[in-house]
């Protein structure tokens, strides 16, 4: 069974004192910047090198550009997610939590040693699913706020490049999109956002909920998709849930992965012609889709509940 925050705690301190939250948020935030930096320096290196135009990275890349811009594209997102986000947050983890000599390390502190069990990956994965009529409930409201014209601007740049980005010639391409758009973000983004950010603002603020309000909405806002932060918000409320409620990083992980993954695989398939329905269209959902949604995720959220208060209690006796 995994370990809940608190029996986190214990472990850790049992091992060596816990840093101050500001000293890790501050570390996270300077390696953030850095690996950003350095991603970038490095992707405008390798492209011309391999034979591609840094124009892309400007905002370049529309959906009828050439295989040769979505590859030099995929490269310098893959770079710069990996050096900002998996890099920097591991980093952070790894300084101030390996503690080699003590009784735990930087995997007891993000609740990465063990594998999920089954129910609790169902009902993660199951969450997430139930939630995209609510999300996409969402952002049909959150389009109809008023947004500066520079934001928007800025937003049809990036909705733009993400259309190019999703064109999916071959099997390989496909394979590169569910590592960069999937697997590496939901692996980075919830060491950052979850086992750092989230993790070092509840031992700070009381109730955990508002640590998990507060982080999401900062991992919605990194996004700079404005016409999108609430039902991203929401999608990150739901991942820290299951992060604090579940106890084990392996969960969120799992369900973001789910989450992107979904959106890259329907693309494929439409484009293809092998599914009639296009994603990138944006999608009415009407209040009763949305109300059974919100219906189904506090369901499974209370199930999720109950079923790790079980598995404690079996784990006491």
């Amino acid at each position: 069974m995994e370990q809940n925050n608190g029996e986190r705690r214990e472990v850790l301190r049992r091992g060596a004192a816990e840093p101050s939250p500001a000293l890790v948020l501050l570390s996270l935030f300077a390696l953030v910047l850095m690996g950003s930096g350095v991603g970038a320096g490095l992707a405008m290196t390798l492209i011309p090198l391999l034979g591609g135009d840094v124009a892309v990275l400007s905002g370049g890349l529309t959906a009828d550009a050439p295989a040769a811009a979505r590859w030099a594209m995929r490269l310098a997102l893959g770079i710069n997610h990996a050096l900002t986000f998996v890099v920097a947050g591991f980093l952070t983890v790894w300084v101030y939590y390996r503690n080699p000599t003590g009784n735990s390390d930087w995997r007891d502190y993000l609740g990465a040693r063990q594998a999920p069990d089954w129910r609790s990956l169902g009902l993660g994965i199951a969450l997430i699913l139930c939630s995209i009529p609510l999300v996409l409930f969402l952002y049909t409201l959150n389009k109809a706020l008023p947004i500066p014209d520079y934001l928007r601007t800025m937003e049809s740049q990036t909705n733009e490049a993400i259309k190019g980005l999703l064109i999916m010639d071959t099997p390989w391409e496909l394979i590169a999109n569910l590592t960069i758009i999937a697997l590496l973000p939901a692996i980075g983004e919830e060491i950052v956002f979850r086992g750092v950010l989230q993790r070092q603002m509840q031992r700070v603020i009381f109730p955990a909920w508002l640590a998990i309000l507060v982080s999401a909405a900062i991992f919605s806002a990194i996004h700079l998709q404005f016409e999108g932060f609430l039902s991203r918000w929401l999608l990150g409320m739901l991942l820290g849930w299951l992060y604090w409620k579940t106890g084990n990083f392996w969960v969120p992980v799992a369900a973001h992965f789910f989450n992107n993954a979904l959106q890259v695989i329907g693309q494929y398939l439409y484009k293809n012609k092998i599914s009639t329905i296009d994603l990138e269209q944006d999608v009415q959902i009407p209040w009763y889709a949305a109300l059974l949604s919100l219906a189904l995720v506090g369901w499974i959220i209370y199930k999720t509940h109950i079923s790790n208060q079980n598995n404690r209690s079996a784990d006491q006796n």
